[in-house]
């Protein structure tokens, strides 16, 4: 400890205070950190420190207080030239590991004046003459080693506050952080000079640095990729679709107005009947499965469009609350507003709007008895106020889709492929200086919420300002990249610094993490909601309860074939409205929605922990099956044929069946229609019984599925897995961002051959878990890394007893 050429001209007991003079060293008093001197430190270099003011340096007993007046009547100290110091070994120790400090050496109960002292300790340096400087050394020193005592006191100040009355009235030097700010001091103390911390050496730290590569396209390709469908081709097939249902709505509302109707009604079950009774939600059912694949592709980029945006906003946030899945498709989903992205937010809830265009459908075309030439027929109309309502919301389809267009087009996603796997999205923070925000976060219920907002971009960036290295990743700029920061010796620059109370975390809060990541309560506390035990006991009692009740009331006295008398009018009006067509035709068709759009979820998120269940096998897994699966990406279809051939047979018929539910609205809104019987000269609704069969069996086939969606215990995770920062909290310590398969893949099929292990030729050597690992902070952590690395041994998978 280097106090240059400070003057100690008087020091009270309760209030010690030190006026400095000219000085090109830096003096600190506290063990959160040291800096480096340097001598071409300038008043510019102000802007890189952060000051605040020092909480209590320590607790001032009773009787130390009493006497403090005696000591300073009795006498002022002399001015003196201060010598070099060099601490003990203990405040070295308690310095590189403040989770060993010493305990503070008790304060005498008697005061003393300097003269009285106890002479029996050796004095640390070279004396000064009729002065005992053993006072201010002590007091350096329990600087050093303050121990939970002071610790507990800082709890009732605020991070920010004003100090109290025996704060140390000169302000305390705290490492840059990235935050770059600086606490002003209080209006009594601004006639002081506040310490100063030389810049560092621009070769002591590797900063991020952006970079716009301007040659070799091979190597830094554009950053504008988008999913398949999100491609101006699928858009814009997508919109001509629409556009196309828009014009037949229209055309046959002008047409069946004008000529009394469309067509000729002969039978039930007929070709004829399948065209009006079936065909439109059919065709509703496609557009809407097009616009599921548009969300999930739209949901995926969204989080790293933002974080290339140009624009001056925080970013931050985006990793805690944009998910990279829909959870459903029915709520309006307004965190885009929240956000700053209308025109995303306008689109996705627009696309929401579109799950009513199929029970809409349903009842578009209805059949009307008219007399015609003295003959009395029936005839297929379109009904008019249902028509209008679906061209209004086939246009706003058409407008959504032409903004989300142009929104693409004008806002590059900052993507080099499409990040459809756990291994994509590694790859984009491998070298990330934004991990150690993160630290602790895998043990909480919730996301991680940092204390202050920042900017993080995903872009090119070059590794130092003297580096030619160009890398693609998310980071902060102007902040020292993962592995290379200035000072390793620095607590506030690694994860075990509380940004909240701008302090060191606790022992026992380390402590505290190492115990909850080898808790069992804690490693299987979450599951969906809807996918909890209670929850799946309901679901399967009421899905059960509504089968054998649908059953019993279709073939009971033969209702559905002889009909039942409706118990509203059946007659039409002028636009070719009636009440019982639409409740008999709608209703139905919602109900079916309703089921269709309730196993969307289901299916999702049985797709989302695929990965993490096979990481927890005992055995851990292969790339192939945990780190490269893509099933939140691919279709239900192509979800179902992959999961099948890979041996996911539970995820493959998960997939199967959310697919197949589509055909309940689409057959439940046209299977029925009032139909006039002869015999009984009445209009009764009666089904189409070919049609009502497969409903029959698809409801059978929905309702006993609903009993294998009980998920296992592997399938548990400590929390959610729906947003980035949620994935990166398992792996932001983990060594597996530090293998060479992540380390600037060039392409996707570059990722995916390094982690197959082609280029090495040791495929399948490479097993992956998700358990507790040793990470590379030394420390214990829970997520994901290799089951087995030669320095650390083999990974603590607690399974538990699996089900």
């Amino acid at each position: 400890m280097n106090l240059g050429e400070a003057s100690l001209r008087s020091v009270n007991a309760s209030r010690p205070a030190l006026i400095h003079s000219a000085s090109k060293q830096s003096v600190t008093a506290s063990d959160d950190f040291y800096s480096l001197s340097s001598s071409n430190s300038s008043q510019d270099e102000k802007s890189t420190v952060r000051q605040y003011q020092s909480p209590p340096s320590h607790i001032i007993p009773e009787t130390y207080r009493k006497t403090s007046d005696t000591i300073t009547t009795k006498s002022t100290v002399r001015a003196v030239t201060p010598t070099l110091l060099t601490l003990p070994e203990t405040a070295k120790l308690a310095r590189s590991n403040p989770g060993h400090m010493p305990k503070r050496k008790p304060v005498p109960t008697e005061s003393t004046s300097s003269s009285e002292r106890p002479s029996n300790k050796e004095p640390i340096g070279p004396p000064t003459p009729d002065v005992d400087d053993t006072p201010y050394i002590q007091f350096a020193i329990e600087q050093l080693t303050r121990d939970e005592e002071v610790n507990e006191a800082l709890n009732s100040h605020p991070p920010h506050g004003t100090p109290s009355r025996e704060s140390y009235s000169v302000e305390r030097i705290i490492p840059d952080e990235r935050l770059r700010l600086q606490q002003g001091l209080q209006s009594g103390d601004r006639g002081r000079r506040p310490l100063q911390t030389p810049m560092l050496p621009s070769d002591s730290s590797v900063i991020a640095i952006p970079a716009t590569p301007t040659q070799d396209p091979f190597r830094f390709p554009t950053l504008d990729y988008l999913p398949r469908a999100l491609r101006v081709t699928s858009l814009i097939a997508l919109l001509v679709t629409c556009l196309l249902m828009a014009v037949a709505i229209g055309f046959s509302n002008v047409w069946s107005s004008r000529h009394d109707g469309l067509w000729q009604y002969d039978d039930v079950g007929t070709r004829r009947y399948f065209v009006f009774q079936y065909l439109p939600q059919l065709l509703a059912m496609f557009i809407l499965l097009w616009l599921f694949a548009v969300q999930n592709a739209l949901y995926r980029i969204i989080p790293f469009l933002m974080m290339h945006s140009e624009r001056p906003t925080f970013t931050s946030h985006i990793l805690h609350s944009a998910a990279l899945f829909p959870s459903n498709y029915i709520i309006p989903d307004l965190w885009c507003f929240r956000h700053g992205e209308r025109t995303l937010g306008l689109c996705l809830n627009i696309f929401r709007l579109c799950i009513f265009t199929v029970p809409l459908h349903s009842c578009l075309y209805q059949t009307r008895y008219s007399e015609m030439e003295g003959e009395g027929i029936w005839t297929w109309i379109a009904v008019e106020p249902v028509g209008w309502t679906l061209l209004v919301l086939h246009l706003l389809l058409v407008l959504a889709l032409a903004l989300l267009m142009l929104k693409l087009r004008r806002n590059p996603s900052g993507l080099r492929w499409d990040p459809r796997s756990l291994a994509d999205i590694l790859s984009l923070f491998q070298r990330s200086n934004v991990l150690s925000d993160f630290y602790g976060s895998e043990a909480r219920a919730g996301d991680t919420v940092m204390t202050l907002p920042k900017k993080y971009t995903l872009r090119y960036w070059i590794a130092g300002r003297r580096s030619s290295e160009i890398f693609h990743g998310v980071e902060e700029s102007q902040v020292a990249l993962h592995g290379f920061r200035h000072n390793s010796n620095e607590k506030a620059a690694n994860s075990h610094f509380d940004l909240e109370s701008q302090r060191l975390l606790k022992a026992s809060t380390l402590d505290s993490l190492q115990k909850d990541i080898h808790s069992a309560r804690i490693r299987y506390r979450w599951l969906p909601w809807f996918l909890k035990d209670s929850f799946v006991v309901a679901w399967v009692v009421i899905a059960i309860v509504l089968m054998l009740a649908f059953l019993i009331i279709s073939f009971v006295n033969h209702a559905t074939r002889h009909g039942f008398v409706p118990k509203l009018t059946t007659r039409k009006t002028a636009q070719g409205f009636s009440p019982a067509d639409f409740l008999y035709s709608f209703v139905p068709c919602l109900i079916g929605m309703m089921l269709f759009l309730a196993w969307q979820p289901i299916d999702m998120y049985f797709r989302a922990l695929e990965p993490f269940a096979n990481l927890s096998s005992p055995r851990g897994s292969s790339a192939e099956d945990s780190l490269l699966l893509d099933y939140t990406a691919c279709l239900p279809i192509e979800v179902s044929v992959k999961a099948a051939l890979a041996g996911h047979y539970k995820v493959a018929w998960i997939s199967f069946v959310s697919l197949l539910s589509a055909s309940l609205p689409v057959l439940s809104g046209g299977v029925f229609t009032a139909q006039y019987f002869v015999s009984t000269q009445e209009v009764r609704v009666a089904a189409s019984m070919p049609g009502y069969y497969a409903l029959v069996v698809f409801v059978v086939t929905y309702s006993l599925s609903v009993l294998i969606i009980w998920p296992r215990r592997k399938r548990r995770l400590p929390h959610d897995v729906r947003t980035l920062g949620q994935v990166l909290s398992f792996v932001y310590e983990s060594w597996l961002l530090n293998d060479a398969a992540f380390w600037q893949p060039r392409s996707k099929t570059d990722l995916v051959t390094r982690l197959l292990g082609s280029l090495t030729g040791d495929k399948g050597s490479s097993r992956y878990a998700f358990g507790v690992y040793m990470g590379r902070d030394g420390r214990e952590h829970l997520g994901i890394d290799r089951l087995h690395r030669p320095a650390s041994g083999e990974m603590f998978i607690t399974t538990g007893a699996m089900d």
